[in-house]
């Protein structure tokens, strides 16, 4: 008996961002959620991409070479950032997280790059199948810390890996499909709100739809923080039911041209039954009853000729050309999003760079004409460590003006030890361009702007120095 998998999605865009910047797909061969950065319209961006990408892989043919077809998909993905991020600066620094995992027969396939994750129910039992990429997990793995530490650690939010246009090795691992086997994908908006407890607690309902919306509305009783997106199917006998249609959310599915389509929750607009695009179909969140049969349906009620689900051209055909166009489009309108927003997202950045031999600090992004200096400083850079000076030069990235401040008060003079930890961390809310190795940011990272005598988890202590009697 083959296997099939029974899916839900739902995306939120949270209670505190602006927008959305995960990314979801949920299909017959393919779950997958992205989670992007860089700002808000290159996070829409890289998310979109990512997922655009992966998709393509739901009308492969089946092959037992699984994690080849997530790997190559992905290294594709991630050279298009790059070629994107190059022609276009508003998109410099863009970013995206991505968990996925493709079926064929009684396999899967899994790949994994940054933090978001991938969950097993079986027997009752709930298991981590991912492992994250972020600085409190190394801290983790090597003792340092206990997993409740991390929870609450100030660098938890701080990635190892992320698809940001440079060379990086995805998690690859192959498992066994087994009926009755329930998978969750998750962005950090529902792992870094809702305890692992609760989760399991909560795939326990029957269905996935119903697992699905408990969760979302968990993590956003929790503060919703952070966009939240998460997918849940189940591993079922398949029977000959009909196919149910793929689903999208979030990003991807926010930038369709169907009126009246929530940038919180995707779904199908009723004022136009008749005239939905393909990407509009594929974000019925919430519809699992909305299978081919219906596409057969509204086709005879049409009058169309074609409405036969029986031909190969009129159902696998239509639905990958159809595919095709939504991909096109959605890369194609998020671009020239990310380009009307360029401004806006340039304008809310800083970085520390030189301005005439001096440290100055920077609203805005380094080698972009609209950088302004926003504090210029007396600090010579002949004064400034020759590793801190080259890295200057290069212009490092702060995610506030605040951090710019503090990467500044921690330059180090030439008579200072240079301490350049590998690798370097990347920023949850950024990914860094240009080095992967900054040691001011590195140094920075057990430093945190609360005074001597704070203990970070993980970090040296400071000692608060004891006055003479």
């Amino acid at each position: 008996m083959s296997l099939r998998l029974h899916f839900a999605v739902r995306s939120d865009v949270g209670h505190v961002r602006e927008g959305n910047e995960d990314s979801a797909y949920a299909g017959l061969r393919l779950l997958a959620v992205a989670d992007g950065m860089g700002g808000h319209a290159a996070g829409e961006v890289a998310s979109s991409t990512v997922i655009s990408r992966l998709a393509d892989l739901d009308d492969a043919i089946d092959s037992d070479d699984l994690v080849t077809e997530l790997n190559e998909a992905v290294r594709d993905a991630n050279r298009q950032l790059r070629e994107m991020s190059l022609e276009n600066s508003a998109l410099d620094g863009m970013g995206t997280t991505v968990t996925a995992v493709l079926s064929s027969g009684d396999m899967l396939g899994v790949l994994h790059v940054g933090d978001s994750r991938a969950y097993l129910l079986r027997d009752g039992v709930l298991s981590q199948v991912t492992h994250d990429h972020t600085l409190v997990q190394d801290l983790v793995d090597q003792g340092r810390i206990t997993p409740e530490q991390a929870n609450t650690h100030p660098q938890r939010s701080l990635l190892m890996r992320a698809l940001d246009g440079r060379e990086v090795e995805p998690d690859l691992s192959v498992r066994q499909a087994i009926a009755g086997d329930r998978y969750l994908l998750c962005t950090d908006g529902l792992s870094g709100v809702v305890s692992e407890e609760t989760i399991l607690e909560t795939l326990l309902l029957p269905t996935p739809q119903e697992a699905v919306d408990q969760l979302v509305d968990l993590a956003l009783k929790g503060g919703g923080p952070d966009n939240i997106t998460v997918v849940v199917a189940d591993i079922e006998e398949d029977h000959g039911e009909a196919e149910p249609y793929p689903l999208v959310a979030g990003a991807a599915a926010e930038k369709r041209a169907v009126p009246g389509a929530s940038p919180a929750r995707s779904g199908p607009n009723p004022q136009y039954p008749d005239h939905e695009s393909a990407a509009a179909k594929a974000a019925r969140i919430g519809r699992p009853g909305f299978h081919r049969r219906d596409r057969q349906a509204q086709a005879s009620d049409r009058g169309d000729d074609d409405g036969d689900d029986s031909d190969p051209e009129g159902s696998g055909g239509r639905r990958s050309g159809r595919r095709v166009l939504f991909v096109s489009t959605v890369v194609f309108v998020l671009i020239a999003a990310g380009a009307a927003a360029g401004w806006t997202y340039v304008r809310g950045q800083y970085y520390v760079g030189v301005d005439d031999e001096h440290v100055a600090l920077f609203q805005g992004v380094k080698g972009i004409p609209l950088s302004s200096v926003v504090l210029p400083r007396r600090q010579p850079l002949s004064e400034v460590a020759e590793p801190d000076q080259a890295e200057l030069r290069r212009g490092i990235r702060a995610g506030s003006r605040d951090d710019a401040e503090k990467i500044i008060s921690r330059l180090r003079t030439p008579a200072t030890p240079s301490v350049r930890p590998s690798p370097s961390p990347t920023d949850r809310s950024k990914v860094p361009s240009g080095t992967s190795g900054s040691s001011l940011l590195s140094t920075a990272l057990c430093q945190p702007a609360t005074g001597a005598g704070v203990t970070v988890p993980g970090c040296p202590t400071t000692p608060v120095p004891t006055p003479s009697p």
